[in-house]
């Protein structure tokens, strides 16, 4: 269970705001606490009048409006009566069981989720402290209703406002009605306040994921120039703005541009504590010999959305992370060298679908029948035998990465190898000048040049014609003849594991 308390100055805005829903069919007040009659049988201003006498008691208290929000996982699906327990229990052990309060069951999310609207002036005009009750009070009662009523917990079982909210359905919703600007209501407001973004595009690009628009105006239109902002629904695949636009000062909790600016530099600082968990993530999902689609796709099994970005010319100019669990919103380069487009890129296989599955299969034979206890040259000499070819590149960060593949397929095809193969290269002192003197030679040598892109079934002949002038060049890079002390031990260990596994 997530819960959200807001004060305010206003009961009639928190009234105003259900009510509405409930004139949209969107809610339902399935609950009147105190009011000495049932909740269909009060109207707007019974409801209001309740409320304004005892707020009147204290002229003092300026900040007297409550809005609670209770939210429930996906997976729950909970009868009106299990809620109204939950919302009496829980306005029981905040200290609010004697206030009057109303429940209302709202439906305009995937997740079932009740709104509580009370005041925290007591009808003898004292005032209910609400200071840290969300941090004390309020903690120590979600973590008890979980319990008690076998709730799916929110610690343990990650899932936040971040993680429930759904993009905007365009194929359901009436363009310039009242339900249209409920669900962009429902996103906007989410967002604004659950997720940590560092700029207004940062903002807007997290809105467009969930199919709504953030737009202020082309510059030097007046209302660019005096700050002005509204939403409208998002058509990702025209890429274009849909529908009547609904200005943001409409929407409740006033999600404008002024407020939206405010949360900046306290969303860089906050999400700081969170980038470990995407680049765990990242490293961990690179480990094995991916593709741009699949490792896209197994970041999204883990609830990060990647998106690189392309221009015009469809170059690839950048990376962003939304990490719905924690709500952060990251830049690749902000994360680190290691983590932009470029770094992620030359840590994939980006060619042909075709090429990428020759590749995976052939690397995965070539390491599990390699003898890692031979002498380097000789290693590298069989591997070249085979068709393989090893390409070495610095990255941004300084660091030196590998690609492996076969000679006849497209070299952006080729698997990046990291790890121990990676270590077992670089202590053999593998580097760009060994391999770019590697490609030069066999560039000059191979008749037709073609051969590095195309399938061929005549490499064994092709190699014949300049194996021993090729190991010459082998024994002139590496001079000493490596001991097994240059291999690390546990590379050895893991290739002759391979092979008995192969074997069996």
């Amino acid at each position: 269970m997530v819960v959200r308390i807001k004060s305010g100055k206003s009961i009639r805005g928190v009234l105003s705001y259900n009510e509405n829903k409930v004139k949209d069919s969107v809610a339902q007040c399935i609950e009147a606490v105190g009011f000495g009659c049932l909740p269909e049988e009060l109207s707007f201003g019974n409801k209001l009048s309740r409320f304004i006498k005892l707020t009147e008691r204290n002229k003092i208290a300026k900040t007297n409006a409550i809005h609670i929000t209770l939210n429930f996982h996906p997976d729950e699906k909970l009868s009106d009566g299990s809620l109204k327990n939950i919302a009496a229990t829980y306005m029981e052990k905040i200290g609010f069981g004697d206030q009057p309060y109303l429940v209302y069951r709202h439906f305009d999310a995937a997740h079932d989720h009740i709104h509580i609207a009370t005041v925290n002036i007591r009808s003898d005009g004292t005032r209910i402290d609400i200071h840290d009750i969300g941090r004390n009070e309020s903690e120590q009662a979600r973590k008890e209703i979980e319990e008690t009523f076998r709730l799916i917990h929110a610690e343990g079982r990650a899932y936040s406002m971040t993680t429930v909210l759904k993009p905007a359905d365009l194929t359901q919703a009436k363009y310039g009605k009242r339900p249209t600007k409920n669900e962009i209501s429902n996103i906007v407001r989410t967002v604004a306040k659950s997720f940590k973004y560092g700029s207004f595009k940062e903002y807007s690009d997290i809105l467009r994921e969930y199919n709504v628009l953030a737009s202020r105006g082309e510059p030097g239109t007046k209302m660019h120039k005096e700050g002005g902002l509204v939403y409208q629904l998002f058509d990702k695949n025209k890429n274009k703005g849909v529908g009547i636009p609904i200005k943001s000062s409409s929407i409740y909790e006033k999600p404008t541009l002024k407020n939206i600016e405010q949360r900046f530099e306290q969303n860089k600082v906050a999400r700081k504590q969170y980038r470990q968990r995407v680049i765990r993530t990242v490293d961990r999902i690179l480990t094995n010999p991916t593709d741009k689609r699949a490792f896209i796709a197994a970041l999204e099994a883990e609830n990060i959305i990647a998106d690189f970005k392309t221009n015009e010319d469809l170059y690839i100019y950048g990376i962003t992370f939304l990490d719905k669990n924690t709500g952060c919103f990251f830049n690749g380069s902000d994360i680190g060298k290691a983590y932009s487009a470029k770094a992620i890129l030359d840590r994939l296989q980006t060619g042909s679908s075709k090429d990428n599955a020759i590749n995976r299969d052939f690397v995965e034979k070539l390491l599990a029948e390699t003898d890692f206890s031979k002498d380097f040259k000789e290693v590298l000499f069989t591997w070249m035998r085979t068709g393989a070819l090893v390409k070495a590149f610095v990255t941004e960060s300084g660091n030196t990465r590998y690609k492996i593949g076969r000679i006849q397929t497209e070299p952006e095809s080729y698997l990046p190898v990291d790890g121990k193969i990676g270590k077992y290269l670089a202590v053999n002192q593998y580097g760009t000048a060994q391999a770019n003197t590697i490609i030069d030679f066999l560039a000059k040598r191979i008749s037709n040049p073609v051969i590095f892109h195309k399938n061929s079934s005549d490499w064994d002949k092709i190699f014949t014609t300049f194996e021993k002038e090729l190991f010459s060049i082998l024994q002139k890079l590496w001079g000493p003849v490596y001991s097994n002390n240059a291999l690390p031990f546990e590379l050895l260990k893991e290739a002759r594991r391979k092979k008995r596994r192969k074997r069996n």
